[in-house]
């Protein structure tokens, strides 16, 4: 494409070539016939403008042509001889001030177009590289295309053999379906005989369950009797235990009295003994006075019988001795008055004292009455009445000592007999927990089994429900596939109608592009400067006139670059 807009530019510059021929041809009589003339003023030269995109040789013969066509097209002053006179020589000075303001006008003018040749060079230019950049972005469009073409062609051999693949496929997948739902309808057969199996099993273990749940109520019915038993026991138990302990405290009670009463009984002994040592000594002190006022009177009467003399000696000694027996008499009589007394205050202490031992006997057995006449007794016959009590006391206490082994005896039989209650009853609630342990495992398994019965039956409909969906999931796949393979038909016929419009679209823009080459290369869309007209139509009538009046191809190739873009954006991705 670089090729072919270089040799554009070529023929443009050889058809300037040929209008400067013709232009050089119409101003060389002139040219001759004003040799003899005033010579003409140097008109001055136009700038060369350069360019380092393009050839320097197009460039320059471009430009040179142009100053030429200007140097040849400026306004020539001319004299002619003539015979000279003075009106002439007067209007001479005006006309050269005149040909002088015109030629600064021409030199303004000169400039102008000078400007509007560098401008229009510059667009020249601008419009040449547009041209390049438009033949690239040709050239790439049309190995995009030419690669879209590749590309739609490898995808539509690809389309095709995926076509043969998908109907093999879907075959394939036809048959295997076929398969599975007869293997299905055989599962479901068997799946149906399975459910009627396990709604008998179902039917028999219902009726254990319920058999299972009358033992369990007899078992809970005579778990309750026993523990009802058990309550009567323990309750027979506590009392009897508190009955022992009441039993206890009171034989505590009656040990401790009957230490006290023996405590008492020895202090009585002790006293009652200290009392008969001193009246025994009293008795004997008694006895011996007694001999000794007998041996008095004998010797009074052996003195009475032997001769009187000395008889107030005699009577004044036995006076004495009387008194002195007299006095010893009256103090033994203290004596045996203040033993009397402590005897009768022992008496009465022993009375007391058997008085609380009678009234510990009616404690501790049954409270006998028991009356003791009071009397004065002789010391021996109290001692061994307070011996007889205080062996009565023993054997009672003995007997209540006895009494309460019986009743511990009785109690550790109780205790025993309850230890054997307790444990028959934990035996038997051991048994019926064993047995209600068993009747629950049964229950359980029962449960276990109808639970399992109920998964394998949920997983056979489950299974027959995926069945189901799997041959629908199937019917919607073979859908879908024929849905695909109609969709990729159209894409391809959409395809190939687009590969179609992208050639028609290609094949347009290159022969646009080619027409507008082999054209008219820059063609002037409108005056760059509204004083150019005012040159009177002098750069009008040029030979550049066309070269000048260019339109920029931008235009064109802007509307047919649109339009490809548009197809490549609507190709599919």
């Amino acid at each position: 494409m670089r090729r072919l807009g270089q040799g554009e530019v070529r023929r443009g510059a050889a058809r300037a070539r040929r209008r400067r021929g013709r232009g050089d041809a119409e101003t060389r009589p002139s040219r001759n016939g004003s040799a003899s003339e005033v010579p003409q003023k140097p008109s001055p030269a136009t700038p060369r403008s350069t360019r380092g995109n393009k050839s320097g040789s197009e460039i320059d013969t471009s430009g040179a042509a142009l100053a030429r066509t200007s140097s040849d097209r400026s306004p020539k002053v001319t004299e002619r001889r003539s015979p000279r006179s003075p009106a002439k020589d007067k209007k001479r000075p005006s006309k050269i001030s005149e040909l002088e303001s015109q030629i600064s006008n021409l030199k303004d003018e000169v400039k102008k177009v000078k400007d509007e040749l560098t401008s229009s060079e510059a667009c020249k230019t601008k419009a040449v590289q547009e041209a390049e950049s438009a033949n690239e972005q040709l050239t790439a469009v049309t190995v995009k295309l030419e690669e879209s073409q590749r590309q739609l062609m490898d995808f539509s051999a690809a389309e095709e053999a995926r076509l043969m693949e998908l109907g093999k496929i879907s075959q394939e997948k036809e048959l295997a379906l076929q398969s599975e739902l007869e293997a299905m309808q055989k599962q479901q057969l068997a799946d149906k005989t399975e459910i009627q199996v396990l709604k008998q099993q179902l039917d028999t273990l219902a009726e254990s369950d319920a058999n299972h749940s009358k033992r369990l109520e007899e078992f809970k019915i005579e778990l309750q009797s026993l523990k009802e038993e058990l309550h009567v026991r323990a309750d027979t138990i506590d009392r009897l235990q508190v009955h022992v302990i009441e039993v206890e405290k009171a034989r505590m009670e009656t040990k401790e009295e009957s230490d006290e009463r023996g405590r008492q009984l020895e202090i009585a002994k002790t006293a009652i003994e200290k009392l008969q040592e001193t009246i025994c000594f009293k008795e004997t002190e008694l006895e011996a006075s007694r001999a000794k006022a007998s041996s008095l009177e004998e010797a009074v009467n052996k003195s009475h019988e032997a001769d009187g003399e000395n008889e107030a000696v005699v009577n004044s000694v036995l006076q004495v001795e009387i008194e002195r027996l007299r006095s010893d008499l009256e103090a033994a009589l203290n004596i045996n008055t203040n033993l009397e007394e402590k005897v009768n205050q022992l008496q009465t202490e022993h009375e007391n004292k058997d008085s609380e031992i009678n009234n510990l006997k009616k404690v501790i057995e049954e409270k006998r009455p028991e009356h003791i006449t009071e009397s004065e007794a002789i010391p021996a016959p109290i001692q061994a009445e307070l011996e007889t009590k205080l062996m009565k006391a023993i054997t009672d206490v003995a007997e209540l000592k006895a009494s309460l082994m019986d009743k511990e005896n009785e109690l550790q039989n109780l205790l025993e007999e309850n230890e054997t209650l307790k444990s028959e009853v934990s035996k038997k609630d051991g048994e019926s927990m064993k047995k209600y342990e068993t009747v629950v495992a049964e229950l359980e398994l029962a449960k276990a089994a109808e639970q399992d019965t109920r998964m394998r039956l949920g997983y056979v409909t489950e299974e027959a429900d995926k069945s189901s969906r799997r041959a629908a999931r199937v019917t919607e796949q073979l859908d879908a596939a024929q849905a695909v393979n109609s969709e990729m038909e159209s894409e391809l016929r959409r395809l190939r109608v687009q590969s179609d419009q992208w050639r028609k679209a290609a094949e347009a823009a290159a022969a646009a592009l080619t027409g507008n080459n082999n054209g008219r290369l820059i063609e002037r869309s409108g005056s760059l400067d509204p004083d150019y007209n005012s040159i009177g139509g002098k750069m009008m009538n040029s030979p550049f006139s066309d070269d000048l009046e260019f339109e920029s191809p931008k235009k064109k190739n802007s509307g047919v670059l649109r339009r490809m873009s548009g197809l490549w954006k609507k190709s599919p991705k």
